[in-house]
């Protein structure tokens, strides 16, 4: 029987910028020393722990594959392959730190303080962060001009990911997380405890209604700012 209990990754394990990869190697459904993973692997995985529906997996898995240009990848190479990006939600970019494999607490609160009044965050935290993540590269990253349309949409679907396959409370899929559903995935990298997954499999109409929605937001409050 496998054993799915958290554990710490040791020295010589590979973690990548994704909170949800990690919480898994963690919990060893992926390869716990974060080597050798399948588009296979990575397609059943996140159907089977997050619900996340094999169409939006496949695209996410083959898209990592086809930018390591690997039919096995291992999660360290997310951190330098075309997919990662700046304005990470936890992690500080890479032209910036030697330490942009870290997670950061930083960002992390930075996050958590756009909560609302019941302690969860919602697609217009998320959209607010988005705001001051690009702010703040555009100021202290001048290697950083803005992100173009294809990579506005990949931050966004982290967003949708996030909202859809971690929140652990059925009537809050695709609306909103709680605050520590999110410190547990985000800089822990573990499952939260009594966490459960969707019961409805996340859809690839799901994941487009809410990355579209969070970034309607985004532009709504970009407009306020410039009116």
């Amino acid at each position: 029987m496998e054993n799915h209990e958290y554990q710490a990754p040791g020295p010589n394990d590979l973690r990548s910028p994704c909170p949800a990869l990690n919480s898994l190697a963690n919990h060893g459904y992926l390869p716990r020393d974060g080597k050798d993973i399948t588009t296979s692997r990575l397609i059943e995985t996140t159907y089977k722990q997050f619900n996340l529906g094999k169409t939006v997996g496949f695209i996410l898995a083959y898209g990592a594959i086809i930018d390591i240009g690997k039919t096995k990848i291992t999660l360290d190479e997310l951190h330098t392959s075309k997919l990662n990006h700046s304005m990470s939600l936890t992690r500080t970019d890479v032209e910036l730190n030697q330490d942009f494999r870290k997670v950061s607490p930083e960002l992390i609160d930075s996050l958590i303080s756009e909560k609302d009044e019941t302690n969860k965050l919602t697609r217009n935290s998320f959209a607010r962060q988005f705001i001051k993540r690009r702010d703040q590269s555009l100021k202290d990253n001048s290697a950083f001009h803005g992100l173009g349309f294809t990579k506005k949409f990949q931050v966004f679907g982290e967003y949708s990911l996030t909202l859809n396959c971690l929140s652990g409370s059925e009537n809050e899929t695709g609306i909103s997380i709680d605050v520590n559903t999110l410190r547990s995935f985000y800089q822990l990298e573990r499952f939260p405890e009594n966490w459960k997954k969707s019961e409805k499999t996340i859809s690839f109409r799901q994941f487009l209604k809410t990355n579209r929605e969070t970034k309607k937001i985004q532009e709504n409050l970009d407009k306020e700012k410039t009116n």
